[in-house]
């Protein structure tokens, strides 16, 4: 695959998915959607590890930097997910929060899905399934210890989501034959998901007797502007209610972040600076904008809330 050599970057856009509702006509590679955060890892000499927002996290994940660094290349950025396994080997999204929280991150696994630069060359205008053949033949050049490549599910994408549904995974990520890597939201990158999760901005709480009765959470709408989405309940017990409510005490502000506040008559209402991310799981949105039959899930420390909004399949179907 001759290239022209350019610029090692620093930093690169993550090439992000859009949500469909169902599988698209064309001609599609499927993956299993990962059940944990996003990582690109940079190797140029040394190894660094960066979030889907460019926070440097290779202090967290010294293990993983190791077992990296054992590629015999330079010049390389690899994009994938970072999870924990549990006891069937699927990803277990609260155990990962664990690991980071504790700093015990030894037993993470890095799913390598893509690699946009490859020896200092760019291959973001390579077709993905080249980029994901020479990348295939990258980690097998030295067996790694916590490093896999994310395989092709071999499967029409209707039974593969079935599949992965009943065995409690989170969906399949679906890419487009002879796509380049744009680094941005677009068609090409797809996930189709079992259930509907997805983050979103703590506003404030409601009062109980232990602390917190219910989160108040939040969106950006169309035009940017926050706007109320509803409460949580289910989910808010022991160490998550602690360690919110250690998060939550610092950000607490005098008035609503909101122009429109929500009427809450005969609730005691805490609000908050918007500036955390919680991963919920519900029902529906309702017309109004609301979650119906929320459950929260866990905090997450890897995406900032200005970057937080309905994920929408309106407009790729």
């Amino acid at each position: 695959m001759a290239s022209k050599k350019t610029a090692f970057p620093q930093r690169i856009q993550p090439q992000l998915v859009s949500l469909v509702g169902r599988p698209p006509a064309g001609e599609w590679l499927f993956e299993h959607k990962f059940d944990g955060y996003r990582l690109l890892a940079r190797l140029d000499g040394q190894v660094s590890l960066f979030t889907r927002n460019g926070f440097d996290w290779t202090h967290r994940m010294p293990r993983l930097a190791q077992d990296l660094a054992r590629l015999p290349v330079r010049g390389v950025w690899l994009d994938g997910e970072v999870v924990v396994l549990d006891d069937d080997g699927k990803p277990a999204f609260q155990p990962l929060q664990a690991a980071f929280s504790t700093g015990k991150t030894e037993h993470l696994v890095f799913y390598v899905f893509d690699m946009p630069f490859y020896d200092g060359t760019d291959l973001r205008e390579k077709p993905v399934e080249q980029r994901r053949e020479l990348l295939s033949v990258l980690l097998d050049q030295c067996e790694l210890a916590c490093v896999r490549f994310s395989e092709t599910l071999d499967a029409d994408p209707i039974s593969l989501l079935d599949s992965a549904c009943r065995l409690g995974l989170e969906g399949l990520i679906g890419k487009r034959r002879g796509s380049r890597y744009s680094g941005e939201r677009g068609p090409d990158w797809i996930k189709l998901k079992c259930n509907n999760r997805q983050e979103f901005i703590v506003l404030g709480y409601t009062r109980a007797t232990t602390g917190i009765k219910s989160l108040l959470i939040g969106l950006h709408d169309d035009d940017g502007q926050l706007v109320y989405a509803g409460r949580v309940r289910s989910g808010l017990s022991g160490r998550h209610l602690d360690q919110l409510r250690a998060r939550l005490s610092p950000l607490t502000l005098k008035h609503s972040p909101l122009a429109t506040p929500p009427a809450l008559r005969g609730e005691s209402v805490v609000w908050v600076d918007p500036q955390l991310v919680v991963e919920v799981k519900f029902l529906e949105i309702t017309p109004s904008g609301k979650v119906r039959h929320a459950v929260y899930v866990a905090m997450r420390e890897d995406k900032p809330a200005s970057g937080i909004s309905l994920e929408s399949d309106s407009d790729l179907l």
